[in-house]
């Protein structure tokens, strides 16, 4: 059985175009990986004052310490303050990103040398997933007595909706030939991180530290991935391009600034060291009107009764291997405004041609960005129809050689039916719920994967194993009797509908549930 892919992020209306031969191989010799674990001491500054903190500055998922040198003046701009500076390599900067639970134990075992190294203790800069490392590493595994606060730049502590989709059914292919589905994103998925919250904010060490949280909500002017993950997640709320907002608040924490940066802006000095330096000193300055404390009972109370979530339904994603060529075909309803397109793969698209009902064809022009997030070795290529009448349209792109791609297409149209899901107090289903005209959604197609537990690890076994497949009524459940292992399980829901006036739509979402040892289910 051919197994299929794709991802699923979404459109860009301008982003930088990059050149090929910026990220062809080179023949010039590269250095080995960092194996995890080396850390270097910054520039010291010119006038030490021993009152002052070092700082320790953590990097993300699929990154390394070079992203606090390179494009970024956050050590110099540290250093011109008077702190002593340390980086650190986790295991990600060997090209695999791993989860919380070995990066944190790793990240532990440094900031105690380091932490000896300058006879002091540390004010911890982390950077996405180094935020949720950090604090693996403090409650988990004995670091916070060298540690004095923790300053978290767009930190996914409660996952990333992006992670989610780079675990749908239609990514598997893809997602293996980039590399995407690693233990750092597999624990990024947003089911998992409502169980690490829940397991977490509960222990009475969660809050010894003091964490301080900033957040971006600007992406429309970053990256190619930033774009076109900030147009996806823009469906969960204002988010970076990687994170949300709301997800990156962080229970027991005190949210300082959310300011307009994408995911790379936020770690980077120009923008936000002047911002961060307050909370540098030993008196820490008041919250602002823009900060908030945040109770970790209370929010993390809400998060776990928080039984309906809506199931996002603008999108609809296909995607598979390709040689030379590969095609898609689009249902498109009365009342649609506009497509975004992305089609997303491992190599460069050289034409990309669109038909339309009438029969008539075009070439469709693409704007093209490299991945180096979440997807990081994928090529974005966007597009745009504008006002396309109702019909079936065909998409054929032109892909050198072999490999796998994914389609996303977002559609701006009059609202169809939304769907929500709920966690039945009793057996393994999920209650499908219409919203507005029920009548319009003729079925739901489901189809349940699983990813064993990350805390296990993920075998060849258990890598996407599909475990249940089903079309039910738009009324009817979804069947998790088969689910009855602790781990990830990805769900993918394929819609299908007419709109009042009689014309056809599809549709497709992607949910995440967590399963613990103890049968409790976890989904955001």
């Amino acid at each position: 059985m051919k197994k299929i892919t794709v991802l699923m992020l979404i459109f860009l209306l301008s982003v930088t175009l990059v050149p090929v031969g910026a990220f062809a191989g080179s023949t010039t010799p590269q250095p080995p990986k960092d194996p995890g674990g080396s850390w270097a001491e910054g520039p010291p500054p010119n006038r030490l004052d021993p009152a002052k903190p070092a700082l320790l500055f953590v990097h993300g998922l699929n990154s390394s310490a070079e992203v606090w040198k390179n494009n970024n003046d956050m050590l110099q701009r540290a250093r011109d303050a008077g702190y002593q500076t340390a980086t650190v390599n986790l295991y990600d900067a060997n090209g695999t990103s791993q989860d919380m639970w070995d990066n944190g134990k790793l990240l532990a075992d440094k900031i105690k040398v380091i932490s000896n190294h300058f006879g002091k203790k540390l004010i911890i800069i982390a950077h996405s997933k180094g935020g949720v490392d950090t604090q693996t590493a403090l409650v988990y595994n004995g670091a916070a007595p060298y540690v004095q606060r923790v300053i978290t730049l767009s930190s996914p502590h409660h996952g990333s909706q992006l992670a989610d989709l780079a675990y749908s059914s239609w990514a598997g292919w893809l997602a293996d030939i980039i590399g995407s589905q690693n233990p750092g994103t597999s624990t990024l998925q947003t089911s998992y991180m409502k169980y690490y919250r829940s397991k977490t904010d509960a222990l009475s060490n969660a809050t010894t530290i003091p964490f301080f949280t900033f957040a971006g909500d600007n992406w429309s002017d970053g990256s190619a991935s930033y774009i076109l993950g900030g147009l996806y997640l823009s469906s969960f709320g204002k988010n970076d391009g990687l994170v949300t907002v709301d997800n990156a608040k962080l229970p027991g924490g005190r949210v300082v600034k959310v300011g307009p940066w994408d995911h790379a802006k936020v770690r980077t000095g120009s923008y936000v060291f002047s911002l961060i330096q307050p909370y540098l000193q030993a008196n820490t300055p008041a919250l602002n009107q823009e900060s908030e404390a945040l109770s970790a009972s209370s929010l993390t109370a809400s998060a776990l009764q928080s039984t309906y979530s809506d199931i996002d339904n603008s999108h609809f994603i296909r995607g598979g291997d390709y040689n030379g060529k590969a095609s898609e075909t689009l249902t498109v309803e009365n009342g649609v405004q506009s497509i975004k397109l992305d089609w997303i793969s491992d190599k460069r698209v050289s034409k990309l041609e669109l038909t339309k009902p009438d029969g008539t064809s075009e070439i469709v022009s693409l704007k093209a960005g490299y991945d180096d997030e979440i997807f990081a070795g994928a090529w974005h290529h966007s597009a745009v129809i504008t006002n396309p009448k109702p019909g079936m349209y065909k998409l054929n792109a032109m892909i050198p050689d072999e490999g796998a791609y994914l389609l996303i297409a977002r559609y701006q149209a009059a609202q169809v039916p939304e769907l929500k899901y709920h966690l039945n107090a009793v057996g393994p289903k999920l209650n499908l719920e219409p919203q507005n005209s029920p009548d319009s959604v003729t079925q739901v197609t489901y189809q349940v994967q699983y990813y064993g537990d990350p805390q296990q690890g993920v075998t060849s076994a258990t890598k996407g194993l599909t475990i249940q497949q089903k079309t039910v009524n738009p009324t009817g459940q979804i069947e998790l009797s088969k689910a009855d292992k602790p781990g990830i399980y990805s769900v993918t829901y394929e819609i299908n509908g007419t709109t009042e006036a009689g014309y056809p739509y599809r549709r497709t979402a992607v949910q995440s549930i967590y399963i613990d040892a103890d049968g409790n289910k976890y989904v955001d």
